[in-house]
């Protein structure tokens, strides 16, 4: 049994593409709480779209759009139109953090402890600092 819509509201939707089909024009957007959304994608959307799918684990799109929402709770059932999309660009904490979790173990244990306080001299052979 669906959910009745009560009404149409606008909405700023993050999230990942998780699919795109070519021929309808139609494209599913995982949300961070793992609910998934269509929308629908112009041509001239394609490759912006088939980016952020190709780049699914690290890219995120960025919609404003006109959706439909359920009666109970005021949940987003479907994207009725597009209105603004764009590529997200993921904030440098979490590019630093995905590096870092990159990095094994044990070459995390070769790192000086003083890299921080002397890294011209392990970059560029500068005298130590002692401090």
């Amino acid at each position: 049994m669906s959910e009745a819509i009560e009404h149409e509201g606008e909405a700023d939707l993050v999230g990942e593409v998780r699919a795109a089909d070519l021929d309808t024009g139609v494209f599913v957007l995982r949300l961070p709480d793992g609910e998934a959304v269509q929308a629908r994608f112009s041509p001239e959307q394609e490759e912006l779209i088939t980016q952020a799918l190709r780049e699914h684990v690290s890219q995120r799109l960025r919609l404003r759009a006109r959706v439909a929402l359920s009666h109970a709770g005021g949940k987003i059932k479907r994207v009725l139109a597009v209105e603004e999309i764009a590529l997200e660009e993921p904030p440098t904490w979490e590019t630093l953090l995905e590096i870092g979790a990159a990095v094994p173990e044990g070459d995390w244990a070769k790192v000086p402890q003083d890299l921080a306080r002397n890294v011209d001299h392990y970059l560029y052979g500068a005298r130590k600092r002692d401090e």
